[in-house]
């Protein structure tokens, strides 16, 4: 839900003592056990789940679900609520900043450190994604709110709806395989509602076991896949997530370098990128296929499968061990093409066999299904093996470094163009009595605050009805109209009567930077597309300097990417103190005007697009 940034948020607001009461009672309906939890460091439960200085505001997320935010007064979120046509089944929802406060509120599902790095992208969790082997999974309803914990850690990483009944993940167990989704994600660690708050770091006591999986590296249930070696490349179009439409599964990199060395594999799931072909298909002989599995078997028993975890591990079935731990343990390179149908073998339970007779591990054929029962960790060959470095480790490194540099870019790139007002001779009064400077720059919510905060202070509430307020001297002159003669207002004009008192203004500014202040509303950046003289057809662009972009950099920028003329001259009927310039290029370059626009963080809705060819055809 919060994978992108919201549609639209609407400015927030304090809220009034009767808005946060009922909000402190649906959240205690919700969730009775926050009742009978004791303070923390001393402070009341109630004062924790709703704060002084609640704030809310009414968004509409990026796939146009409405809903309403609830933070705290340094704008953390605490709560969100998923409105509904019918009000009676809104949803309040704790954040993860919340969620970290009372980790055992909400029941929760467990899975692979690896999986929650995928649903950061946007995935809803899938049943196969669900540790279920030694692990409780509680019998929650369909529909039914649900936290996701990372295996080895007792804090939340997300909250979401259960897509299927507890019962009916838990009875997964051992089908072949499992499949379809567990929970609809609604809000994780690092996405953009988190990104809101103070991003703290994790607790201090983020574990509580003994974590055995480092965070890059992957693991699955023994029951994830249930299929022998004949019905592999089947088994691996099954994954641990989905998109967050359901549309088609989205593998781990590992399971797609599996599939790109399967023959038969015609095509890739819509919903991961698709893979590249090789320009020289990588032929590899029977003699290198088996040696290069067989160096992926000796880093699974040495590095994966070790004596440490080996009882909650084993026994395990054949495929699920091949599938799950030798294909995403292949070394990079061309060792990544190996794949049991092209070695010497043939048949997993027969490689399998062969390696027992090697005294590495121990099987046994269990109703026609071959089962891995035990490892002989002091073999020599495992004691002299050093490793390499697998496929799987190289897609983790390499995921992560495009996501440090979305992230970066996203960071770099944020344009904040946000409503201001500055005080004029009527309300400057008012903003000195307050000890406010009267030459300032003030949002809505910075303004509602000041008025509540000056009417408690002053006692100006009518005691016989708190929705009317008495006007005192200061606040008559801030609130009044030019001759307007007033002794009192209703509470909720106070804010739009002191904004009409004042003089509107928009910031403009990066992340990060000093924002530009301008007087009256935003103008749109232009781009106008025309015929010229010769019946050449020109794309003009005008507006660049109130959104802070330099006119001869971007100007370069447009030159090299349409790889065509540009002419940079004074913007026609503009004042030539404001020195305004617009630069005109060759060709229809709507498309990359515009996509360099976007890229550099100017909002959509702050670009205008006039087609004058169309007029003139």
């Amino acid at each position: 839900m919060f994978k992108k940034p919201v549609a639209s948020l609407k400015s927030f607001s304090p809220l009034r003592s009767s808005d946060k009461r009922r909000l402190r009672d649906e959240i205690l309906a919700s969730f009775p056990a926050l009742r009978d939890m004791e303070p923390i460091h001393d402070t009341p439960i109630n004062a924790i789940i709703t704060p002084d200085g609640l704030q809310s505001a009414k968004f509409t997320s990026y796939i146009e679900e409405p809903g309403t935010l609830y933070t705290d007064s340094e704008g953390t979120p605490l709560w969100f609520k998923i409105s509904s046509s019918n009000k009676k089944d809104s949803v309040i929802v704790p954040t993860v900043y919340t969620l970290w406060k009372f980790p055992a509120l909400i029941p929760g599902l467990t899975t692979w450190n690896p999986v929650v790095d995928k649903l950061r992208n946007g995935a809803d969790l899938m049943i196969p994604g669900v540790i279920t082997n030694n692990t409780e999974v509680p019998d929650l309803e369909e529909g039914a709110l649900v936290v996701i914990f990372a295996r080895g850690n007792k804090y939340p990483l997300g909250v979401g709806t259960m897509a299927v009944s507890g019962r009916s993940i838990a009875s997964s167990r051992g089908s072949m395989p499992p499949k379809g989704k567990a929970v609809h994600i609604l809000h994780l660690h690092q996405d953009q509602l988190w990104a809101m708050g103070n991003k703290p770091e994790l607790p201090s006591d983020w574990s509580h076991g003994v974590k055995t999986t480092l965070d890059d590296e992957y693991e699955t249930s023994d029951e994830e896949h249930e299929a022998d070696g004949e019905e592999l490349s089947e088994n691996l179009k099954d994954a641990s997530i989905s998109d967050t439409k359901g549309k088609a599964p989205v593998r781990d990199n590992d399971t797609v370098q599996a599939q790109s060395s399967n023959e038969n594999n015609a095509s890739v799931d819509k919903a991961e990128e698709p893979i590249e072909a090789v320009e020289e298909a990588i032929v590899l002989s029977a003699e290198e296929v088996d040696k290069y599995l067989h160096e992926a078997l000796l880093y699974v028993l040495k590095f994966k499968i070790t004596e440490a975890v080996a009882k909650e591990l084993l026994p395990m079935n054949a495929s699920t061990f091949y599938s799950s731990y030798v294909l995403p343990n292949r070394a990079c390179g061309k060792a990544a093409e190996a794949d049991i149908k092209k070695s010497s073998w043939k048949k997993l339970a027969k490689w399998l066999k062969t390696v027992e007779k090697q005294d590495l591990i121990k099987c046994k054929d269990v109703k026609g299904e071959l089962i891995l029962l035990s490892v002989n960790w002091s073999h020599p060959e495992l004691k002299s093996f050093k490793g390499h470095r697998t496929v799987e480790q190289q897609a983790a490194r390499q995921a992560k470094i495009e996501a440090a540099g979305t992230q970066a870019s996203s960071d770099a790139k944020g344009l904040e163009v946000l409503e201001a007002y500055r005080p004029n001779s009527a309300s400057a009064d008012f903003f000195e009595a307050t000890g406010r400077s009267k030459d300032g720059y003030y949002s809505l919510p910075e303004l509602r605050s000041l008025l509540a905060e000056y009417i408690k202070e002053k006692q100006l509430s009518d005691p016989k009805n708190q929705r009317m307020i008495r006007l005192d001297e200061v606040l008559r002159e801030a609130l009044a109209k030019k001759g307007e003669q007033l002794d009192r207002v209703p509470r909720d004009q106070t804010s739009d009567r002191l904004v009409n008192n004042m003089v509107h203004y928009h910031s403009i500014g990066y992340k990060d930077q000093q924002p530009r202040f301008i007087k009256g509303g935003v103008k749109p950046i232009q781009i106008i597309q025309e015929i010229r003289t010769g019946r050449k057809t020109a794309t003009r662009v005008s507006g660049l300097e109130q959104f802070m972009i330099d006119v001869d950099t971007f100007g370069q920028e447009i030159q090299v990417l349409c790889a065509s003329s540009i002419a940079i001259t004074p913007l026609v009927g503009a004042s030539p103190k404001l020195n305004l310039r617009e630069i005109m290029v060759q060709g229809p370059q709507v498309k990359n005007v515009t996509a360099v626009l976007l890229e550099k963080g100017v909002p959509k809705k702050y670009i205008d697009f006039l087609d004058k060819t169309a007029k003139k055809k």
